[in-house]
């Protein structure tokens, strides 16, 4: 009983200290907690998208390749191809649905918000997928370490992308804003495949090593070597690009349209110019009974 506890919260207070961690930067003026519910909410639908993409993804590769995971090139092709673009498209796609048209969406470090808690909702309940299903506790270690800290990575650069393509549209700038969408999908999607081939490999590199020998044996071994350092190297670059990246944009948080429209100020009425009094003639001089004077 005490496992599943355990597991339990390994695989879901990361993203909670990430996600409170992001809060507590936005300083200049916090998102409401209703847009926030409605990404929450927004998302789950596209996880669920985002697993019948991948499943489709793979049958398809392997009918048009003849390979399955325990060949390395399909599994770079996988993830390049298919993995890394389905999650990241259907994350961007959780932030932007609630967000892009409201009137919240008005500073800088507010597309970082956006789609961190995307990526966040999304690496939470992946997680506990994982976790739940394996039942191992070195499971829930590594992913805690590695792979919640690496969808929020993902999720800041994408925030990033969102509000630079929010502030071309705020300058009638359509094809800025098409550029920016694209690089906020298409840069968390590259660093997502190549994060999930290294992380893949080690499986097919490891059950061929148990069964090779000699030279073969040791080349194995230098391949598994490889995946580890560069596995290393990933996580380290993630750490290193997360906080330098999160931690300068909001402190260079700034509006980039206001909340709501400014009140227009009332327009000075003109009093019209008064009539000159009308001039009377000698003709038209009367006595108060009606009778001419003259």
């Amino acid at each position: 009983m005490v496992l599943p506890i355990i597991l339990f919260v390994l695989a879901v207070v990361p993203g909670i200290i990430l996600f409170v961690m992001t809060r507590k930067l936005d300083k200049k003026e916090k998102e409401s907690k209703k847009i926030i519910i409605k990404i929450m909410l927004m998302e789950i639908p596209f996880i669920i998208a985002a697993i019948i993409a991948e499943l489709a993804g793979e049958a398809i590769l392997q009918g048009v390749t003849g390979e399955d995971r325990s060949n390395i090139l399909f599994i770079a092709a996988l993830c390049f191809l298919v993995v890394g673009p389905a999650e990241e498209i259907f994350k961007f796609l959780g932030a932007k649905v609630p967000t892009w048209k409201s009137p919240e969406f008005n500073c800088k470090f507010d597309g970082i918000v956006y789609c961190t808690t995307s990526a966040l909702t999304f690496a939470v309940l992946e997680n506990l997928g994982y976790v739940l299903g394996s039942q191992s506790l070195g499971t829930a270690i590594m992913r805690a370490l590695c792979c919640i800290p690496g969808h929020f990575m993902y999720g800041v650069v994408m925030g990033v992308f969102y509000t630079r393509a929010r502030v071309c549209m705020n300058n009638g700038d359509k094809k800025g804003k098409r550029k920016n969408f694209f690089l906020a999908i298409f840069i968390p999607a590259l660093v997502h495949g190549l994060y999930d081939t290294i992380a893949f490999s080690f499986v097919p590199l490891a059950e061929e090593y148990d069964y090779a020998s000699g030279d073969y044996q040791i080349g194995l071994l230098l391949g598994l070597l490889l995946c580890l350092g560069l596995f290393v190297l990933v996580i380290v670059g993630t750490y290193i690009c997360l906080f330098v990246v999160i931690f300068k944009q909001a402190k260079t948080d700034k509006y980039i349209a206001p909340r709501y429209p400014l009140p227009q100020q009332p327009v000075a009425v003109q009093p019209a110019p008064a009539q000159p009094a009308p001039v009377q003639t000698a003709a038209s001089q009367t006595d108060p009974n009606g009778n001419n004077n003259w």
